[in-house]
C-alpha cells in the first residue's frame, strides 16, 4: 500500500478506535467527577460499544455500496459532533445516548480501514501496522488525560477526541476511492479453496467458530479494560498513576505485540499465537484482580496489552484468509464490539455485587473457551497452506 492511504488508514484506525482507547479514563471520570455509579459508567461503556456494534451489522450490507470517502467522512462527522454534544451531558440517560451515537460513528470510520486491510496480500502485515499507531496514540494520550481532566474536567476530553476526529478530516482525500481487493488477492484466495462466496455462503462452520471465539475474547477484554483504572485506584494508587502505567502498557507492550505480529508474520502459523496470546491474557486477567502490589498491578497491564495486540492481527487475518472482499471482518467487529459490550455490562453487575475479583476470573473463562474455539479453524488453515504449497 502506498504512503498516503497507508497515513490515511491510519488515521481512521485512531478516530474508530478512540472510544475504547480512552474508555478506562472515561469510566473513571464519571465516576469521580459526574457522581455515577460504578455499574452506570460500565453500562455508559457497555452502550457506546453496542452503537459500534449495531453500526458493523448495518454497514455488512451497506458499505460495499458506499464510496469509502463518503462513510469516513459521515464517521468522522458523527464522531467530532457527538463528542462536542457530550460535553453538555451532565446526567445518566442522555450520556447513553450520545456515547451510544459515538459508537456509530466509530463504526462508519472503521469500516473504511477494514475494507482496505483484508483487501491485502498480507492482511496480519496491515493490520499489525495500523495496531501498533493505534496503540501508540492511545499510549501517548493515556498520561495526558489526567492533566486535562484537571483542567478541563471530562469536557476537556470529549473535546479532545472531537478535535482529533476533526484534523483526520483533512487526510480523508488520501482514502482511495474504491477500496476493492488488490489484484493479488482473488488469485491468493482461490487457490486455498475458499474464494469469495455469497454473504450466506460465508458462514461456515469455521468461520462461525472463529466469530464465536472473537465475541469471548473482546468480552473478557472489555470487562477487564472497562474497570482497569478502578482496580488501579482500589489498590491505594493515585489516578495519575494509574494512567501512566495504562499509557505505558499500550505504548510499550502493546506496539512490541503488535509489531512482533508484523515482524513473525506467518513463521508460526496461526494456531501457536492464538495459543500464546490467549494464555497470556488468561494469566493476566487473573494478576490484575488478586495482584495485590502496584507492581503486580503494572505487569499485568504490560501482559495484557502485549497478549491483546499480538494476537488481534492473526485473528483479523483469518478472517481476512476466508473473505478478501472485508466481509468477514465487518462482521468479526460486530462480535468484537458486542463482546466490548457484553463485558462492561457483566463486570457492571459483578462488580456491584462483588467487586473487582470475578472480573478477572469472567476474563479468564472467556479467553480459555475462546482457544478452544480457534483451534479447528487455525488448524484448517495450516492445512489448506500445505495442500496449496504441494
Amino acid at each position: 500500500m502506498q504512503l498516503k492511504p497507508l497515513i490515511a488508514i491510519n488515521a481512521l484506525s485512531v478516530v474508530g478506535n478512540g472510544c475504547m482507547a480512552v474508555q478506562p479514563v472515561i469510566v473513571g471520570a464519571l465516576v469521580d467527577r459526574l457522581g455515577f455509579t460504578e455499574s452506570q459508567a460500565g453500562f455508559v461503556a457497555a452502550l457506546e460499544m453496542t452503537g459500534v456494534g449495531l453500526g458493523f451489522v448495518v454497514l455488512f450490507w451497506l458499505a460495499h455500496r458506499l464510496p469509502a470517502r463518503v462513510m469516513a467522512s459521515a464517521g468522522v462527522i458523527t464522531i467530532a459532533a457527538a463528542n462536542l454534544m457530550a460535553c453538555l451531558v451532565h446526567t445518566y440517560a442522555p450520556m447513553l445516548a450520545v456515547q451510544f451515537v459515538v459508537g456509530l460513528g466509530s463504526a462508519m470510520v472503521f469500516s473504511v480501514y477494514l475494507r482496505a486491510g483484508a483487501a491485502q496480500e498480507r492482511p496480519e502485515h496491515l493490520f499489525a501496522i495500523v495496531n501498533a499507531v493505534s496503540i501508540a496514540y492511545s499510549g501517548i494520550f493515556m498520561p495526558i488525560t489526567p492533566f486535562i481532566l484537571a483542567k478541563w474536567q471530562l469536557p476537556g476530553i470529549f473535546m479532545t477526541l472531537a478535535a482529533i476526529a476533526a484534523l483526520s478530516g483533512a487526510l480523508l482525500s488520501w482514502i482511495p476511492a474504491a477500496a476493492a481487493p488488490t489484484a493479488a488477492s482473488p488469485p491468493r484466495v482461490a487457490a486455498k479453496g475458499v474464494a469469495a462466496k455469497a454473504s450466506g455462503a460465508l458462514l461456515t462452520p469455521q468461520v462461525v467458530m472463529v466469530l464465536l471465539m472473537m465475541l469471548l475474547l473482546y468480552t473478557g477484554h472489555g470487562a477487564v479494560w472497562a474497570f482497569q483504572e478502578r482496580i488501579g485506584v482500589g489498590l491505594g494508587m493515585d489516578p495519575k498513576s494509574v494512567s501512566r502505567w495504562l499509557g505505558i502498557s499500550m505504548l510499550t507492550w502493546g506496539v512490541i505485540g503488535s509489531m512482533l505480529a508484523s515482524w513473525l508474520g506467518m513463521r508460526l502459523g496461526r494456531l501457536w499465537p492464538q495459543v500464546l496470546s490467549l494464555g497470556v491474557s488468561v494469566f493476566a486477567a487473573l494478576l490484575l484482580v488478586f495482584g495485590t502490589t502496584p507492581a503486580a498491578f503494572a505487569l499485568a497491564c504490560g501482559l495484557i496489552a502485549l497478549s491483546w495486540f499480538y494476537g488481534l492481527p492473526y485473528q483479523m487475518g483469518l478472517l481476512a484468509h476466508y473473505d478478501p472482499l472485508g466481509r468477514l471482518n465487518l462482521i468479526g467487529c460486530t462480535m468484537t464490539t458486542s463482546g466490548a459490550a457484553l463485558g462492561p455490562a457483566l463486570a457492571a453487575i459483578l462488580v456491584a455485587s462483588a467487586g473487582h475479583g470475578p472480573v478477572g476470573v469472567l476474563a479468564g473463562c472467556c479467553y480459555l473457551v475462546g482457544l478452544l474455539l480457534v483451534i479447528p479453524p487455525s488448524l484448517e488453515s495450516r492445512r489448506l497452506a500445505v495442500a496449496t504449497d504441494a
